[in-house]
């Protein structure tokens, strides 16, 4: 159903060109952009004049808290000031030995999966979207609140399994359910409840809505290990730094930054990741510029500071590529396309 929707999607922007309006259900009108210029200016330059849909704000502050992906305007404006300290060149330089060791945690499990092989040398198949949410939720956690997840090492890991579960549910006919549920007034709020947690099994047992609520239970479970998780490393980074915290509003603000920092952060992070990996296996001769390009200086340090690595300009061109929402995944193709034509002209 996926791939029929995509190839309906690519019929219409050849027929009609790069800019299509589609009217859904209801008279629902819908644009559908395929300019890399229309996408920067809706989705980076001028996001602020184009804010998310409704619905989409409630599943993603069930999802990711109700923090920088729900809020717009001046209220965006002035939590991200709050958090632009944290992201620092300085400060994402200090981080820097403290990505590795995730990272060549990763190197190995993949090395042993292709060495473990039966026929190795005709190439394995490697879920690589999965992995890379695991090696950047291990990170964002170490890196920005001391907490040791190690999802890579343990294939059961209530918080990796959990967003696992979530990214399970991203398909075309789960996210049109969502919608059409989280559009009700006053769902959102239910869903995000105690009480809801506590009755999740009434979702199965709806037989004539089985299939439109059925997957809520699935959202209700997995929101509720991540919100446990979350309340023991905000609890412990709290008892760290001293700091005490009476006000429950502020307490539910810090919260819904915690829940953007691990579930906005690292999945939008292993999306463009895998994205990247897609595409550089999809030109062979990318990927052996970049590999001659980092192999000196990995073979000088194994663990090259930032200013190594910033000043490689086909690994800068590479990473340069957008990691937008998989909700924009055709998009993503065709912005990773043109920019890839743009850094091809450029370093020739």
């Amino acid at each position: 159903m996926d791939k029929l929707q995509r190839l309906l999607k690519r019929g219409w922007v050849k027929k009609y060109g790069p800019i299509v309006r589609a009217v859904g259900p209801f008279g629902i009108e819908r644009l559908i952009f395929m300019k890399p210029e229309a996408l920067h200016k809706i989705l980076v330059s001028d996001w602020v004049d184009y804010p998310r849909p409704g619905f989409m704000r409630s599943a993603l502050g069930l999802t990711a808290g109700w923090g920088l992906l729900t809020v717009t305007g001046s209220e965006h404006k002035q939590m991200r000031k709050v958090m632009n300290p944290a992201f620092s060149i300085t400060n994402l330089m200090a981080q820097m030995d403290m990505y590795y060791e995730p990272i060549e945690s990763l190197i190995q499990i993949l090395g042993s999966k292709i060495d473990s092989a039966e026929r190795p040398g005709e190439g394995v198949v490697l879920p690589m979207y999965e992995w890379m949410s695991k090696v950047t939720l291990d990170i964002i956690c170490k890196t920005a609140f001391g907490y040791e997840t190690n999802s890579l090492r343990e294939p059961h890991n209530e918080l990796a399994e959990a967003y696992e579960r979530l990214i399970n549910m991203q398909s075309g006919p789960h996210l049109a359910r969502f919608i059409a549920v989280l559009v009700i007034p006053g769902v959102p709020r239910l869903l995000g409840s105690d009480w809801a947690y506590r009755h999740r099994h009434w979702f199965s047992y709806v037989k004539d809505l089985g299939n439109v609520v059925a997957p809520l239970g699935v959202l209700i479970d997995s929101m509720h290990h991540i919100k446990r998780i979350s309340a023991i490393i905000l609890a412990e980074r709290m008892r760290d730094s001293a700091v005490v915290m009476s006000d429950t509003e502020a307490k539910r603000d810090v919260m819904s930054l915690l829940l953007t920092f691990l579930g906005a952060g690292h999945e939008t992070t292993a999306s463009g990741l895998a994205w990247t990996l897609w595409l550089l296996a999809n030109d062979q001769e990318s990927q052996r510029r970049l590999r001659d390009e980092l192999t000196p200086v990995l073979a000088d340090n194994p663990r090259p500071d930032y200013r190594s690595l910033k000043e490689l300009q086909w690994l800068d061109c590479v990473v340069y590529v957008p990691p937008y929402s998989i909700l924009f995944n055709d998009n993503t193709i065709k912005l990773a396309e043109w920019k890839a034509y743009e850094c091809s002209h450029l370093y020739q």
